[in-house]
């Protein structure tokens, strides 16, 4: 009867009437034929929190991909146990369904959630059969969209419910585009566990791809401050690594749902064939100067680099199963590769290669462990379980440090070659010393010179009125500053005109000379300057507390001059005499005072001597008034 029931909730699932009875009838004579094949039937309980039961289901081959529901329950003595904790299907072109059958606890209505761990099937169908012929049908997969996912779930998972005492079965169905299944970890969860783990999940995948996409940040912008080829390689492997393992566990399907999902499946292929051939390529760009002596080892690395670039166009063609069957073993041979290349390398001396091969062991061990796992060689432990994921991360931190002492050692070996250049332009500068300095001497007084000249009356050794200008501009603006006093001071010949057309021009040169180092002698600090300024005119730029003391200086000047005795026709007093106007200012008068005001003052200061009679001294301080006026 039991099996009579089974037909009639069929019958009413395809939407027949009850009065159809032959077919009814053909239903339960082809399912009373398989009553000695009926399944183990798993009773639930409350406090079965999660349970593999991948051991507990049915198996049957649908090599045509064409059977219906009705047609796979009335084929029973095909169905076959599975016999392993983890279903591993493979590559097949065939369809294949599981059956399943739970038993509600005696004491109430249970809801358990089936998990298929396999985020990568291509269609799923599950068709739950309840007692009185009530049905459920849900319908997804990595190649539908993901809103038909029943729980919005990274993997795939479905909600059960099985009344008190009841028997409910559950049919799958599942199917690929070109033939791959691999392997299906099949669990069962109560509510609150599956929530439990499935935000712990979330939080050590949030954790995972945190850890990478932090190395790819840092690493980037070491490419841009070192544009390294290096740290290009690894920032591009990085990128392909992460990709690959959000598309690899159906995260990229949950938070990327606006992208056509062939792009997401092709994209998984090619990053993952694309982060294999970017390890390489990294790996022989830092064991490149062992391998520039070896161009037959060179060609193998780039051989193994082009064996995992292969699965590359069949990824582009959309197959899964012909790019895994040849990018799977070419990976498990490059890290094998990878990892004898890298003890090499360091055998040459390439330390920082240690770190890679220590990545690569990290991945091959992850791999291993993860695929053990769910072969269940090794027990179900949380570690286990993120064995690629742990093993991917210890890798990267691993390529990280040893990128980070391969550029030490660059520097090192840059530093050796500077201080080795150094020594080498130590003994060249030591053979060269006494020419280098002979002819750093001889261009030091050169340049002296030049800057004396530039500044020098060339006939009389004082400054020249370029250098007058300047230095009045600086001395008026340090007075302002620092609070001092200025004197500015003009004098000239007496009459030298006259004498020039009586002696001759050379017998006036020799003059000026004679007066010029006359008064230059007689400077008394070292700040005082002597200036020629015009023809016989000279200027002089003096500092003192007062005028009266500036005037008791330039009366000393004005007998030396005198005192020479030079004979002068054409003058009066008979010897070559001198006029001076001095203009002082205090600090009070230098605010409101520019140099202009005050050379025009020392001008007019001397012309008023000249008009005087000659070989005089004509002064006056500079108050803002008279600055003014003059100004005017």
């Amino acid at each position: 009867m039991e099996f009579l029931h089974i037909c009639l909730r069929i019958a009413r699932s395809l939407g027949l009437a009850p009065w159809v009875l032959p077919a009814t009838a053909w239903l339960w004579l082809s399912c009373a034929a398989g009553v000695q094949a009926a399944p183990v039937a798993l009773t639930l309980s409350p406090g079965q929190d999660r349970l593999s039961i991948a051991d507990k289901v049915e198996l049957l081959e649908d090599p045509s991909r064409q059977l219906r529901v009705d047609q796979v329950l009335a084929t029973a003595r095909a169905w076959r146990p599975a016999t392993t904790p983890v279903l591993n299907l493979a590559h097949s072109p065939s369809a294949w369904w599981l059956h399943l059958r739970l038993i509600g606890a005696a004491d109430g209505e249970v809801t358990r959630v089936l998990e298929l761990d396999n985020p990568r099937l291509d269609d799923i169908q599950v068709h739950v059969l309840h007692p009185g012929g009530a049905a459920a049908h849900y319908r997804t997969g990595d190649q539908r969209p993901f809103t038909d996912r029943p729980i919005a779930y990274h993997g795939f998972a479905f909600p059960l419910t099985v009344p008190a005492g009841e028997a409910v079965d559950v049919l799958v169905r599942l199917d690929s585009r070109d033939g791959f299944l691999g392997l299906l970890p099949i669990k069962l969860w109560s509510e609150q566990a599956f929530q439990q783990g499935m935000q712990a999940h979330t939080l050590l995948c949030g954790l995972y791809y945190g850890a990478l996409l932090i190395l790819l940040l840092y690493h980037l912008c070491l490419l841009g401050s070192t544009r390294q080829a290096a740290f290009a390689w690894y920032v591009s492997y990085l990128f392909c690594l992460v990709a690959t393992r959000f598309a690899f566990e159906g995260h990229a399907a949950q938070y990327l749902q606006g992208l056509p999902l062939l792009w997401i499946n092709q994209g998984l292929l090619i990053n993952y064939s694309l982060s294999v051939v970017l390890f390489g390529a990294m790996l022989i760009a830092n064991v490149k100067p062992a391998l520039a002596q070896r161009p037959w080892l060179l060609r193998l690395c780039w051989t193994m680099v082009g064996l995992n670039a292969l699965p590359v166009p069949l990824a582009l063609a959309g197959s899964y199963s012909g790019t895994l069957k040849l990018a799977m073993p070419a990976t498990m041979a490059s890290i094998v590769f990878a990892m004898g290349l890298s003890i090499w390398a360091w055998r040459q001396g390439l330390r920082h290669t240690r770190f890679f091969l220590l990545g690569a062991a990290c991945m091959l061990v992850g791999l291993m462990a993860e695929r053990m796992r769910l072969e269940a060689t090794l027990p179900d432990h949380p570690l286990l379980a993120y064995g690629v994921a742990i093993g991917s991360v210890l890798e990267a931190l691993c390529i990280a440090i040893a990128l980070a002492e391969s550029m030490n050692q660059m520097k090192a070996d840059k530093l050796l070659a500077e201080r080795q250049a150094r020594e080498a332009e130590a003994r060249l500068n030591n053979e060269l010393g006494q020419l280098v300095q002979a002819r750093t001497r001889e261009l030091e007084a050169a340049n002296q010179r030049l800057t004396t000249l530039s500044i020098t009356d060339e006939l009389t050794g004082a400054f020249n009125r370029r250098h007058f200008q300047d230095q009045l501009a600086y001395r008026l603006a340090h007075a302002r500053r620092e609070g001092g006093a200025i004197g500015l001071c003009l004098f000239d010949l007496d009459h030298f005109k006259g004498y020039n057309d009586h002696y001759g021009h050379p017998a006036g040169d020799e003059v000026l000379r004679r007066v010029s180092a006359t008064v230059q002698a007689g400077l008394k600090r070292s700040t005082d300057r002597l200036f020629r300024v015009g023809g016989e005119e000279f200027a002089l730029l003096l500092s003192g507390p007062d005028r009266p003391q500036l005037l008791s200086f330039l009366n000393e000047v004005r007998h030396s001059i005198e005192a020479l005795g030079i004979p002068h026709a054409q003058h009066r007093a008979g010897v070559v005499t001198a006029s001076f106007g001095l203009a002082w200012c205090d600090h009070a008068a230098t605010a409101e005072t520019d140099e202009e005001a005050l050379y025009r003052c020392a001008d007019e200061l001397l012309y008023r001597a000249k008009a005087r009679g000659r070989n005089r001294i004509d002064s006056a301080e500079v108050p803002s008034a008279f600055a003014e006026h003059l100004a005017g």
